[in-house]
């Protein structure tokens, strides 16, 4: 009995704590990241719409990119003693230069990592006003962009960060998303390393959906 009562009031802690747990909205949401045991959602579906094959191609030149959305991720920051749950997009993708040239195919790793999903190439949860999309200068406001990071995995010192804005199917036109990478951190390279960017950069792209 006594053994039956202990395992009933930890089930009932437990369904307490889960209970208590305070949904913060991705986009706009209060104390981001700052608040223990949160759990930062994307309440609006803007990491959703952003799942599944999407692919560029012009002659030689092919960008091919797989999103994935990971639900309720785990972070535990210890030096800050915080921990919270965030919903994160995460991806592969295929480059292909317009000489023909690959210069990244990771697409087959997009199943890969499960227990750690910051080794994809792409990664991020960053939701934003789509004003804030470097291509266009009169972008609706009320519209909104995802930003993620993409990285080159011979050149890791570059810090790339891809944004990414969702344009629905209509009656003649296919979902489409627009994307355009560029460097948010000056990058310091390494003696004798390559300075040049093997990426697609600060060049506007459209991908079909799949």
């Amino acid at each position: 009995m006594k053994n039956t009562l202990t395992i009933l009031s930890i089930f009932l802690f437990l369904l307490s704590c889960k209970a208590q747990q305070p949904i913060i909205p991705l986009y706009n949401g209060s104390d981001y990241l700052d608040t223990n045991n949160a759990y930062y959602k994307d309440t609006q579906g803007d990491l959703s719409k952003l799942v599944g094959t999407w692919e560029f191609s012009d002659g030689n030149e092919v960008f091919k990119i797989i999103l994935s959305k990971k639900l309720n991720h785990f972070v535990d920051i210890t030096y800050r003693n915080i921990s919270y749950y965030k919903d994160v997009l995460y991806g592969e993708y295929r480059y292909v230069d317009i000489n023909g040239n690959e210069m990244v195919n990771t697409l087959p790793d997009i199943n890969n990592f499960s227990n750690d999903i910051y080794q994809h190439l792409i990664n991020g949860n960053f939701i934003r006003s789509a004003a804030r999309y470097i291509p266009c200068n009169s972008c609706d406001p009320n519209k909104r962009i995802v930003e993620v990071f993409i990285e080159d995995p011979q050149r890791d010192y570059f810090k790339y960060s891809m944004q990414i804005m969702h344009i629905p199917a209509d009656t003649f036109n296919p979902e489409k998303i627009k994307i355009f990478i560029y460097n948010n951190i000056m990058a310091i390279i390494p003696t004798g390393q390559p300075n040049d960017n093997r990426l697609p950069y600060r060049e506007e792209y459209t991908l079909i959906k799949q």
